[in-house]
């Protein structure tokens, strides 16, 4: 028996009933309100009951891999945020963030079952997180000033966006690689160049998010085993390298492994097997081929285990980025690793 998959359908099991119940509270709350949709009133205490809910659910999700549930629920939590921040919303508003709550609970619900029933969960998710933060950002009617890359529009207004550096991020990653060596026996040393370069906390967030998830595909799929390495002229010991630089107005990342790099007929194959090429296979580029992997449920492994493999996950990397106005950019070699290039614009 593989004790890996008894693991994650055990760890899945528990997410799925704790979503359930919190899917039922915020739906209870929000049944309570639309019985008089006219006179809409919510007290401080319930929107911190279900903010409290929502951060709560939203950790899970993070925790087992599920960005684009994470994220809608994200949403909502900003939205209950910004309930208990302000005193006086007008009905017209209330309304909107009752709308688009009933919309993200909608979501969700429809994505837990796809789950329930193996399904890939689809990107569909992250429309609902951009109407979020549209009405968020445009709620007074404002908008933000354009060269001002330090400043956000909230809901008390503007202030200073908050910068960070990478170095928590690098500390994460080196536990995740620690924690899944030990699980994969495997041996992978990570570095990271430009740990210092500091950018707006969003931007980070999306950045950690993304290379995370990848760190996560590199060690389950991208690096080989010991045996494959030795096998191939490799050092016994795999390597991840991810730089980051701040050039003008951009942030750009290069997530590196040298593991067994992309295998560009097994992508083309899976590719005609799903009926999602458009063209003949001839007629694809490199980078067309790699892009694939971008797309929803996109996956070359046959096998689920406790971590994620390459190709799962990705299409959230993709969806994340692309909420900022960024691009990823592949290369491969076969044996000879993969690189992924992301490029972040600061304004």
């Amino acid at each position: 028996m593989d004790t890996k998959n008894v693991d994650f359908d055990f760890l899945q099991e528990i997410f799925l009933e704790e979503a359930w119940k919190s899917i039922d509270k915020i739906d209870a709350f929000l049944d309570s309100k639309y019985s008089d949709p006219k006179n809409i009133v919510i007290t401080k205490e319930e929107s911190n009951q279900i903010f409290r809910v929502l951060h709560s659910f939203k950790g899970s999700a993070f925790m087992m891999g599920h960005q684009t549930i994470a994220e809608m629920i994200h949403g909502a939590e900003d939205l209950f945020s910004y309930l208990q921040e302000e005193d006086n919303i007008n009905q017209k508003d209330l309304e909107t963030i009752l709308r688009l709550t009933k919309t993200v609970s909608s979501c969700v619900k429809r994505e837990l079952k796809r789950m329930e029933t193996g399904e890939d969960i689809t990107d569909f998710g992250w429309a609902i997180v951009k109407r979020i933060k549209n009405f968020l950002q445009h709620i007074d009617g404002e908008e933000m000033d354009p060269n001002a890359e330090n400043m956000q529009y909230t809901r008390k207004g503007r202030k200073i966006i908050p910068f960070q550096n990478f170095d928590g991020l690098l500390q994460k990653a080196e536990r995740m690689v620690t924690v899944m060596g030990r699980e994969l026996h495997k041996k992978v040393q990570i570095q990271m160049i430009g740990k210092e370069t500091e950018v707006p906390k969003d931007i980070y967030d999306k950045i950690s998010m993304a290379v995370m998830q990848m760190v996560k595909n590199s060690m389950d799929h991208g690096i080989e085993s010991k045996q494959e390495r030795e096998k191939l002229g490799k050092s016994d010991i795999g390597r991840i390298r991810i730089e980051i630089k701040r050039v003008a107005q951009k942030v750009t990342v290069a997530f590196y492994d040298d593991g067994r790099g992309l295998d560009r007929e097994k992508i083309l194959q899976i590719a005609e097997e799903k009926g999602v090429l458009k063209k003949e296979k001839e007629c694809y580029t490199d980078q067309e081929i790699y892009h694939l992997l971008l797309k929803p449920g996109f996956t070359t492994k046959s096998m689920v285990s406790l971590f994620s493999g390459r190709g799962i996950g990705l299409d959230v990397v993709n969806a994340g980025v692309a909420t900022l106005g960024g691009k990823i950019e592949i290369e491969s070699r076969q044996h000879g690793g993969t690189t992924f290039l992301m490029e972040f614009p600061l304004l």
